[in-house]
């Protein structure tokens, strides 16, 4: 019988995670990459940096478990003594919005002064940074206290932004999408990438997001088509086949069922109802996508015409771009002007994750605030980075619209028994319509809204 070299090829993963006995020989490159939070630009970073001494040793130890072992650091000792002695923790690593609501939800006074306590407290900017995005998407008020829907969320073991996606799914009866988008966006994308196919698997990937434009509707297609492979015995046949992970998508089921118990926990949703009574639109795209806006506000990135393609911009960095992985990416012309977003990552440049094109329309109706320009001709969102024009006749229809649509919203937030579909169908109706008109083509007779 021969003899066999074994060589394993690990992540930092391996520090703490992995013991194999029979390693003898550990090469440490001294580095990893860490995830960290620039507050100043609002932009989570993934770069490789140089690790801890206490990871150092960490490694150092993979070696010789079980006999005399060696381990070679391919750094010199003068990087190893500028070493920290300790990982950053995480509090300094990145967005702080699920703390700071955990922090009002148990009174624990204002968030700055709290934070302020920590052994190693965070930046106030970045605690701004947290306050100020809480107070956008309706958490907090500006007393910097709970609102009604702040107390909603900070209930759900979720990211802020992706908490109220769940709970506007609720809202516009299309619950199911809303479950499965929070739970990929929760865990993590079930599509594998294999380093020598990886022109099947984008071609795979991208047969789900067929006419959709979007990362979001494509993990729903795919996770609905695995569902159906599971109930006929073929869901390893068909996730060989798509490069899905078996076990990324259970997940995804689990957390699903774990959702659905939190909001009815919260009054949300009753179980003994049938689930066609909160999927009424659960097959709509443009609906989706509105309560996907509805979530991930203020993630917001402009389309704009540049030649034959298109450029992407966002209101805190500029031009950014469709990362690789997006389905996205491959797409040379979008029909709508706008972008919603999951995460942005900056590495080599800044880069958009998991991205879906929505309309002028869907933004108005479920993004932020409006507020009317000096001049009156035109609406504005995002502190005047977002402008939208319209003769005077449709932007007060399009406000009063908007305005019946918060009014339903908060009551449902406040007594989340309430049937929205009962006392809000009317107003409801019109959005769904309003949407409809916008899907691709813009019509003049149908509240007609260009953007600029």
């Amino acid at each position: 019988m021969g003899i066999f070299r074994k060589i394993v090829i690990a992540t930092n993963i391996a520090e703490t995670s992995i013991t194999i006995d029979d390693v003898v020989f550990v090469v440490d490159c001294g580095k990893a990459k860490e995830t960290s939070y620039d507050a100043l630009n609002k932009l989570a970073c993934l770069a490789p940096t140089w690790i801890s001494k206490a990871s150092a040793h960490q490694r150092r130890g993979r070696a010789g478990r079980v006999r005399p072992g060696w381990c070679y650091h391919l750094y010199p000792k003068i990087i190893y003594d500028a070493m920290t002695q300790y990982q950053l923790p995480e509090i300094l690593r990145t967005p702080l919005e699920g703390l700071c609501l955990q922090i009002k939800s148990l009174q624990f006074g204002s968030i700055s002064a709290f934070l302020s306590k920590a052994l190693q407290p965070p930046e106030i900017l970045a605690v701004q940074n947290a306050i100020n995005l809480l107070e956008t998407i309706g958490a907090l008020d500006e007393r910097e206290e709970l609102t009604a829907l702040g107390r909603h969320l900070s209930t759900l073991p979720v990211d802020p932004k992706v908490g109220k996606m769940l709970l506007m799914g609720v809202v516009f009866q299309c619950l199911e999408p809303a479950l499965t988008i929070a739970a990929a966006l929760s865990y993590r994308d079930p599509f594998v990438l294999p380093i020598d196919k990886k022109e099947e698997a984008d071609k795979a990937k991208r047969a789900f997001a067929e006419y959709s434009y979007s990362d979001h509707i494509c993990l729903l297609r795919a996770f609905e088509a695995w569902k159906l492979a599971k109930r006929n015995g073929q869901e390893r046949k068909f996730c060989w086949q798509n490069f899905l992970s078996q076990q990324t998508l259970q997940m995804m089921e689990d957390l699903r069922n774990q959702f659905c118990d939190l909001l009815s926990d919260i009054g949300f949703i009753d179980k003994s109802f049938d689930p066609k009574a909160y999927n009424w639109y659960g097959a709509d795209t443009e609906m989706v996508s509105a309560v996907l806006c509805a979530g991930l506000f203020p993630n917001v990135v402009q389309c704009k015409r540049r030649g034959k393609g298109q450029s992407f911009f966002t209101k805190q960095d500029g031009r950014v771009y469709l990362h690789p992985s997006s389905v996205n990416s491959f797409v040379s012309s979008f029909p709508l002007p706008y972008l919603v977003y999951s995460e942005k990552v900056k590495t080599t440049d800044i880069f958009i994750r998991d991205s879906t094109n929505i309309s002028d329309y869907a933004l108005l109706m479920f993004g932020g605030s409006l507020a009317p320009s000096q001049s009156g001709q035109e609406i504005e969102m995002l502190g005047g980075y977002l402008h939208f024009s319209a003769s005077k006749r449709i932007m007060q229809l399009v406000q009063n619209l908007r305005a019946e649509l918060d009014r339903i919203l908060q009551r449902k937030i406040d007594n989340p028994g309430l049937d929205i579909s009962v006392v809000g169908k009317g107003v409801v109706a019109a959005v769904v319509e309003l949407l409809h008109s916008d899907n691709g083509q813009q019509s003049a007779d149908n509240y007609r809204m260009q953007a600029n």
